[in-house]
């Protein structure tokens, strides 16, 4: 998937979360001829939990955080793909519990956000 498929994609998973959201601040860096993609955010949701979230693409890596919590900084969740837990067959990506870490593929912002919003709603 090219960049600027990459960008609208994030765009739209973002408008979808807005309905469930009370504030919502994301900042975007891109340069589609040099291939380079930056977005960093943070959103506030109803019940007091945030997703704070970096996504970089440059044509010789990914990196990713998205970190799920509540509003006192407590855990719910972390995906990332820092180079730790080498331990994982998934490695480097792995999803982050209070408790825990688990073995996960590469997620996208809009994975997340599903995930977050289907915790909100069955809550």
């Amino acid at each position: 998937m090219n960049l600027e498929c990459r960008l609208k994609e994030i765009q739209v998973a973002l408008k979808q979360a807005g309905w469930f959201s009370t504030e919502e601040h994301v900042d975007y860096d891109y340069d589609f001829a040099l291939g380079v993609l930056f977005v960093d955010g943070k959103i506030a949701f109803f019940n007091d939990t945030v997703l704070e979230f970096t996504q970089s693409i440059t044509p010789d890596r990914q990196r990713y955080r998205y970190q799920y919590m509540h509003t006192d900084g407590s855990l719910i969740f972390r995906y990332d793909n820092v180079p730790h837990h080498r331990q994982l067959a998934t490695f480097p990506h792995h999803k982050h519990y209070p408790d825990q870490v688990l073995e996960t593929q590469q997620v996208e912002l809009r994975e997340v956000l599903k995930e977050v919003i289907e915790m909100l709603v069955t809550s």
